[in-house]
């Protein structure tokens, strides 16, 4: 009889820990070159808009420059032209390159796209200005005046030089924060890429606001910016390295407060796919896909550090309601107590998808919900994406 009650018990509590989201809705678009606009999905989508829409891809190099979206509203597919094309026929000799007839028009390509608000009407991006007939390479940050359909601000970042043969860029979104409409980037170099052991990566950190692109903050570093993280009512700025633990690299990260200007490098586990803010910003969780380490930092001293062991195969890692942090592993939505950081429920991912899964480029909307993204689900190619709230 106690077996019996015991074995109903586990039922309905499995059963409830099944039940504790609803899936909003989902969707799935294949890479396509065949139609026009093209589209190439992307292996990092976001929320833009103020959490309405999710940007997932863009049109290949050889097509009119344009981004994709996904419009969680009205649930269907949504293009947008960037008018690079209309800027450049009127500013041709500020870049290196022509147009050409075959194949990849134009020598500007969005490097990283930023962001997208239809509130401001704003939107930016990080543009590469390249050609065949030259080795130079040119960056700049770029904005897009969507009421007009415009680009209306060029801002150069960087130059590589014809004779530099060694040099490589990199570029990721940080955030956006709609309370001051202001947008946040990195930007760096690594000088060479076979050297691991010099500080010879330069990285910037930008803003902009008002159509003003600032500056915040250079420094140097043995890593690229990596994984960054924005905490919009703080204005704390996360930036991690990646190392995987068998490498023994003494991984670091940089936490950024842009009001006090404080920068500070702290040791943090490998393979950070897992970094995630508190509501309040005063804590900071990092997790490692490799060896399923997390720790819990205090922001106001990154000594005060709690650390745990979760499972590895992780991707993202986040909130989608108060008190529940979700590590979002291949095998489940694992779900945890953010103060004792010990397992609340779990929620496999076989509830989602029948085939095999892996939840790279799952993202959160904090507090808000959850694009669960399987890249292996869709026999034709495209990631099988759902977007989850929890109840």
């Amino acid at each position: 009889m106690i077996r019996l009650l015991f074995l109903y018990l586990s039922i309905l509590l499995f059963g409830f820990s099944l039940s504790a989201q609803k899936i909003e809705s989902e969707f799935s678009f294949a890479t396509d070159f065949n139609v026009r606009p093209t589209f190439v999905e992307g292996d990092n989508p976001f929320f833009v808009n103020g959490g309405k829409w999710i940007y997932f891809g863009r049109t290949a190099d050889f097509d009119e420059p344009g981004l994709y979206f996904y419009d969680t509203e009205s649930k269907a597919r949504i293009y947008r032209s960037v008018p690079l094309e209309a800027y450049y026929s009127t500013h041709a000799t500020e870049f290196v390159g022509q147009i050409e007839i075959k194949g990849k028009r134009l020598p500007l390509t969005i490097y990283e796209f930023l962001f997208y608000d239809e509130t401001t009407h704003r939107a930016g991006f990080v543009i590469e200005n390249k050609h065949k007939s030259v080795n130079t390479k040119r960056y700049f940050f770029m904005g897009w005046d969507l009421e007009t359909n415009t680009i209306d601000v060029v801002e150069p970042i960087y130059e590589i030089a014809e004779d530099d043969k060694k040099s490589f860029a990199i570029s990721s979104a940080i955030g956006y924060s709609q309370a001051d409409n202001t947008g946040y980037f990195s930007f760096a170099i690594d000088a060479d890429l076979k050297d691991d052991a010099s500080d010879d990566v330069t990285a910037f950190i930008y803003k902009i606001q008002n159509q003003n692109l600032t500056k915040l903050k250079e420094y140097k570093s043995k890593f690229y910016p990596y994984t960054p993280e924005f905490h919009p009512e703080s204005k704390q700025i996360l930036i991690a390295c990646y190392t995987e633990a068998f490498q023994k690299r003494n991984p670091v990260g940089y936490l950024f407060k842009i009001e006090s200007n404080s920068f500070q490098e702290f040791s943090i586990p490998s393979t950070p796919y897992g970094i995630s803010f508190s509501r309040d910003g005063k804590y900071l969780y990092m997790a490692a896909a490799d060896t399923g380490e997390v720790r819990m930092y205090n922001t106001e001293n990154l000594s005060d550090v709690k650390k745990a062991k979760w499972g590895t195969h992780g991707h993202k890692l986040g909130f989608w309601k108060e008190g529940e942090l979700v590590w979002v592993r291949n095998s489940g939505l694992h779900i945890y107590d953010p103060i004792s950081l010990k397992q609340k429920k779990v929620i496999p991912t076989k509830k989602f998808y029948k085939n095999q899964t892996n939840v790279s480029g799952s993202v959160f909307w904090p507090f808000h919900k959850l694009l669960l993204r399987n890249i292996l689900e869709d026999p034709a190619g495209g990631a099988a994406n759902r977007i989850l709230i929890a109840d």
